[in-house]
């Protein structure tokens, strides 16, 4: 039977000539999820001079365009006047094809997390220095502030230098470029003198930052950048990225921060000001990273409120609100046929409203992000930053750059937000830029700089094919005196360290090499050279015997175009996986000599629900999961705190500072398997175990130091 064509789906009512217009201006981000849950999956409606779209919403579209949009639909038909306004057709987010894949495999590893790292310290140290210009009883006019913050930082990590004061006017810029895009803005409007007169100087800005990288390159007077894989890229034949496709691929980060980066971190900002019990379970989070001068991406992950809170914020006041597309090849959805040609909304963010999926949709909860709730949520119905193969690239920069300016701002300052929100749509939603927060009074001074401990990684599911890559990945030994590798050798590898200690070096002309580090159990070395295509920056011999894992660098780049991993998250799932792997087989065999009666070592298999210990509980056992995974209890034991899966480990704080349990911890509801090690063997094998540093290194352990705080881990 003939489906019926998309023309004859019902009709979105409004006013006359206007249409639906008004309601969508006053609530753009509910409007959409009411017009699914009114009209169905399909629907039309008209705008003010745009002529008729058809509205394609809910799960199954947002499927439909992660999967099949890359052959169902093209995004330069959509925007035809895109490479007119750019000076270029070369552009990842207005081509498709073949030539769309290979522009962002070109710019994708350039806003990863792994790529945004080493400019930590650089966006931190600017932020502090302008937020600390602040005064008591200070009116700040939130949207200005947030744009000087954030496009300084993004500048920082695309260039390697600040922008400057003079951020409106490239939030103006965008904003402008934006609606002439994707509101039907007219194109004269480019043509304004002051438009004019920013794009110009956005241009040169990066044409010349562009000829001094290539005069300068990476090395020890400065860490790669954006803009160097931009001087990498090269076209499908090779040849290197034409000089217009160079600066217009340069603007990406600005306008992406002026127009909507800024709106989130504007958006986020105001949430945790007015939301007294949401800032009371961030701020210890912001004040121990933002403590001193040492954040890492690392500590970032381990901000899981922090990061929750973000993550509610987008899914309430999200940026890609509908995203819009032009059929390129016929197909039928949900009892409709659609032809080419055919324009479409297609609005994801409307399962972010959809009680379905997120029950009482329009509270702000960030428990609806604690990892228990990972796997109850289906895929596709929450999309913060697009679907498909015109996903934005720059989610992982994002949430760096969120927790240094926001979190910077609510590490030094009380602020005061007084007003409603007020949303306006200026070529896409977002807050009255007439806002204003009060600056009440500096906060009392953060807990003193210290010793500091790595942060827990983050989880990831990775492909099957990339984790047995990974388990096959070979250990390397080097005897003392050994060289892992020479400086200006090519970078093929990075490694991990697993026992012993190594010496880096670095060549000085007529005098002898000079000593950079020592580094040992836990540490990485060769990311950068891998992830950027740099020879070895110095050299590397083993001071003692040493023993290391060598992990390719195409798996590792796989996994930061893919995963969005930094190097020690792919580097210690890596080695936790071949060393669970390793103390499991020689345990479960009964080959560890050391133990020899010393401790018992059980392997159980526990039905969902089963609690293994409550806090307040004496510590008796170190766990080793094999198959499955646990949840860790907060306090009150109503909410799920953490999920810790397979090959995890948990439970050693206890026995390694003696104090009773500090969180309740029960079996999931599929079941677990794993090992548990007692006291006795717990010491034995960590003492003189064949699985000595193995052990050290699933425990998360790498040195029991004088000031040991059990507090920093986030094992029970």
């Amino acid at each position: 039977m003939t489906l019926p064509l998309a023309r004859t789906a019902p009709q979105v009512h409004g006013l006359p000539l206007l249409g639906p217009a008004l309601d969508l201006l006053r609530d753009p981000y509910r409007w959409w999820a009411n017009q699914y849950l009114e009209h169905g999956p399909v629907c039309r409606l008209r705008l003010p001079g745009d002529g008729e779209w058809f509205v394609v919403a809910g799960r199954e579209a947002n499927e439909l365009l992660a999967t099949e949009g890359h052959r169902l639909f093209r995004q330069d038909l959509t925007y035809p006047q895109a490479p007119k306004l750019l000076g270029t057709p070369n552009h990842p987010s207005f081509t498709e094809g073949s030539l769309q894949r290979h522009l962002r495999r070109q710019i994708g590893p350039g806003f990863s997390r792994q790529a945004v790292g080493p400019h930590l310290p650089a966006m931190t140290t600017w932020v502090r220095r302008h937020v600390d210009t602040w005064t008591p009883g200070q009116n700040l006019r939130v949207a200005e502030q947030v744009a000087q913050l954030g496009i300084n930082c993004v500048s920082l990590f695309a260039t390697g230098k600040e922008f400057g004061p003079d951020t409106e006017s490239i939030r103006r810029y965008a904003t402008v470029f934006t609606g002439i895009l994707a509101m039907n803005w007219p194109a004269l409007l480019m043509r304004w003198p002051w438009i004019r007169r920013t794009r110009a100087a956005l241009d040169a800005m990066i044409a010349e930052r562009l000829a001094d990288h290539q005069r300068h390159p990476p090395g020890q007077d400065r860490p790669p950048d954006y803009f160097d894989f931009l001087l990498r890229g090269t076209m499908p034949d090779g040849e290197p990225l034409p000089d217009r496709v160079r600066v217009v691929f340069g603007q990406i980060p600005f306008k992406n921060m002026g127009v909507y980066a800024g709106r989130v971190l504007n958006h986020l900002l105001v949430q945790l000001v007015q939301r007294p019990d949401v800032l009371a379970r961030v701020q210890p989070e912001i004040d121990r990273v933002l403590a001193d001068d040492e954040i890492t991406l690392e500590e970032i992950a381990s901000m899981h409120a922090t990061k929750a809170a973000i993550k509610e914020t987008l899914r309430l006041l999200p940026t890609a609100v509908s995203v819009q597309r032009t059929v390129a090849e016929p197909f039928e959805f949900e009892g409709y046929r659609f032809e080419v040609g055919d324009r479409l909304f297609l609005p994801i963010s409307a399962t972010h409203f959809l009680p379905e999926y997120f029950p009482d949709p329009d509270r702000f909860d960030i428990d609806r992000f604690s990892d228990a709730h990972d796997d109850e949520r289906p895929r596709y119905v929450y999309n913060p930053f697009g679907l498909g193969n015109h996903g934005c690239l720059a989610q992982g920069m994002f949430e760096s750059i969120a927790v240094v300016t926001i979190g910077t701002v609510l590490h030094r300052w009380k602020l005061e937000a007084d007003y409603d929100l007020r949303t306006i749509v200026d070529a896409l939603p977002g807050p009255w830029v007439g806002h204003e927060m009060k600056v009440v009074a500096r906060r009392a001074a953060a807990p003193a700089r210290g010793k500091r401990r790595r942060s827990p990684t983050q989880r990831y599911t990775l492909s099957t094919a990339l984790l047995d890559a990974i388990d096959g990945a070979p250990e390397h030994v080097l005897e003392p005196g050994g060289l892992l590798f020479n400086e200006g050798d090519f970078a093929d590898r990075l490694y991990f360290v697993v026992d012993g200690q190594l010496r880096v070096t670095r060549k000085v002309e007529g005098a002898e090499p000079t000593e950079l580090a020592i580094v040992g159990p836990g540490d990485i070395v060769g990311e950068i050279g891998i992830l950027h295509e740099l020879p070895r920056n110095a050299s590397i011999h083993a001071l003692t015997r040493a023993k290391l894992l060598a992990v390719d660098g195409d798996l590792f780049r796989r996994a930061v175009h893919e995963n969005d991993m930094t190097a020690r998250e792919f580097a210690e799932l890596a080695v936790r996986r071949q060393a669970s792997t390793m103390i499991a087989t020689t345990l479960r065999l009964g080959k560890s000599p050391s133990l020899g009666g010393r401790g018992a070592v059980r392997e159980l298999d526990l039905p969902g629900g089963t609690i293994l210990y409550r806090r307040g509980d004496p510590p008796e056992s170190f766990y080793l999961l094999l198959e499955g995974s646990v949840e860790q209890l907060d306090e009150d034991e109503t909410r799920v705190a953490r999920r810790i899966s397979a090959p995890d480990s948990f439970g050693e704080t206890g026995l390694l500072d003696g104090d009773v349990r500090r969180a309740t911890v029960r079996v999931t509801s599929k079941g677990v398997r794993l090992l548990a090690l007692d006291r006795a063997a717990f010491t034995a094998m960590s003492r003189d175990g064949e699985c000595q540093a193995e052990l050290s290194i699933v425990s998360g352990v790498f040195e029991i130091e004088d000031d040991f705080n059990p507090a920093d881990y986030s094992q029970s």
